[in-house]
């Protein structure tokens, strides 16, 4: 019998470790749907707030405007890669800091241009100020995945506009 009290109390204390851990996933979906959400305007935010369960109006019209919104993107995308050669295999997003006004974000993008394969890491602050947005690029890392780039690589850690500090070249070989 007293073992069939212990087994209760910890499937009982395993129950609620359980709804814990589902309030927290709970919390961190909807700060990822705000910070999603965050990014756009127009159509696309209506359409990802409908997404992320942030509004149940106008289920059908704002499915319709989200394809036509993905389509329109991948054909830019598609036209854009043609025109500069390079093609983004990843891009990861990641908000750091928000402060009403003040977001700063961790962006992650990897990709290739001809042969080259690379992958960008930079810091993006944005801060609003009525209508105005201000933007500013900092901690920029930049991975090169080849053998013989060192006249790249040295160029490229010289190179530093006023916008961008912190960077740094790696090279994988």
């Amino acid at each position: 019998m007293s073992e069939n009290t212990e087994e209760v109390k910890l499937l009982e204390a395993q129950i609620l470790h359980l709804q814990a851990e589902i309030k927290a996933l709970q919390q961190q979906q909807q700060v990822n749907c705000k910070d999603i959400t965050f990014q756009f305007t127009g159509q696309m935010q209506d359409a990802l707030a409908f997404l992320c369960g942030q509004t149940q109006d106008l289920e059908e019209m704002v499915v319709s405007r989200l394809k036509e919104e993905v389509e329109e993107l991948e054909e830019d995308l598609k036209l854009q890669t043609r025109i500069d050669g390079i093609s983004l295999n990843s891009c990861i997003r990641k908000t750091l800091q928000n402060r009403g006004r003040e977001v700063v974000q961790l962006l992650c993008l990897s990709g290739r241009c001809s042969e080259l394969v690379f992958q960008v890491e930079f810091q993006l602050s944005e801060v609003k100020d009525g209508s105005r947005t201000e933007r500013k690029i900092s901690d920029l890392n930049l991975v090169l995945d080849s053998n013989d780039l060192q006249s790249l690589s040295s160029f490229l850690s010289r190179y530093r506009p006023a916008p961008i500090n912190n960077g740094k070249i790696i090279e994988r070989k």
